[in-house]
């Protein structure tokens, strides 16, 4: 019997949302569960205070990335750590792992160093959860600033979000149809996550620990289903060889609701595998260069792990393969 995925809940906010409050919450009412949590923090220049605080509510701290974003440098160090826990024995391993981001860190660039191939067979996002204060709830709509857009995405991709510090913005007469406000706006970013209001960051944590007792991956669609949801992950197995041509031009042509694709490939006429990388976010952007496995265990999967909030399946499969069918 195969070692049952290694759960990541992923907790993301933007500063002063109240993450490391949530948190020990979380940490305590884990340790009433009986669930031995491991905790990775990546934090600007407050990795040590945030460790003392959460170690006091009995998280075992495993690591803290360098840097405070989670990319660059310390994307490939939050991976290592990643892959260094997925590959303990199962008796050494923590029940589940939190990784803390910063307030300035894009969890899509998290979200794409947790579903690389080495990845895959080891671990599973079970759930991300994002924290907004309640008075910026209304100002995301009408901002178009760098930081609107990172509360924004940081709400978009999250199965759980917590609307905080609403007895700070909601009083006296109004609290309920204020409560609704905010809902409202918040779904109009996220459309199919459970929305909290809390004071403190205190919620009912019921729906985590029913991704971390289940099996799945966050955003992980059925095989076969077409995703069309906001902030999905969907895997595509691309066994043959493809032309280069091909590649280029299903990828520089991609459709916005891809935001990013990484995979190995085999390429048409070529020996050997293919790194394949694309960023739709901002500037298009597509790499494809050879890649030397010779670090890995194994050969990983020739597939393409895409994140976006509109995954379209078929067309994906199209575009990059001229057929409707993996078959």
């Amino acid at each position: 019997m195969s070692k049952p995925l290694l759960p990541i809940v992923l907790v993301t906010g933007f500063l002063g949302a109240g993450k490391t409050t949530f948190l020990r919450h979380l940490l305590l009412q884990a340790k009433e569960h009986g669930l031995k949590a491991g905790v990775v923090i990546n934090e600007w220049g407050v990795a040590n205070v945030d460790g003392a605080i959460l170690e006091s509510s009995g998280a075992q701290m495993l690591g803290e990335l360098a840097g405070g974003c989670a990319c660059c440098s310390s994307q490939d160090e939050m991976i290592w750590t990643m892959l260094e826990l997925g590959q303990l024995p199962r008796e050494q391993q923590p029940d589940f792992v939190v990784l803390e981001l910063s307030g300035m860190a894009d969890p899509l660039v998290a979200l794409d160093g947790l579903t690389v191939a080495a990845l895959l067979p080891l671990t599973r996002v079970a759930s991300m959860v994002s924290l907004v204060e309640a008075a910026l709830v209304p100002e995301l709509n009408s901002r178009s600033d760098r930081a609107s857009a990172l509360w924004t995405r940081q709400i978009a991709l999250a199965d759980q979000v917590i609307v905080n510090k609403t007895d700070q913005f909601l009083r006296g007469d109004n609290i309920e149809s204020g409560k609704a406000t905010l809902e409202r706006l918040v779904r109009e970013i996220n459309e199919r996550g459970s929305i909290f209001f809390a004071k403190g960051g205190a919620i009912d944590l019921s729906p985590i620990w029913e991704r971390i007792g289940g099996d799945d991956a966050l955003e992980a669609p059925n095989a076969g289903k077409a995703a069309h949801d906001d902030a999905q992950t969907l895997v595509l197995p691309l066994s043959r060889p493809i032309p280069r041509e091909q590649l280029e031009a299903a990828f520089l042509n991609m459709d916005e609701g891809v935001w990013r694709a990484k995979g190995f490939l085999k390429v048409e006429g070529e020996s050997g595998l293919f790194l394949a990388q694309y960023v739709g976010v901002g500037k298009t952007q597509f790499s494809l260069e050879e890649f030397e496995p010779r670090y890995l265990n194994a050969v990983p999967p020739t597939e393409m792990v895409f994140i976006g909030p509109n995954l379209d399946k078929n067309a994906l499969l199209v575009a990059l393969t001229g057929q409707r069918s993996l078959v």
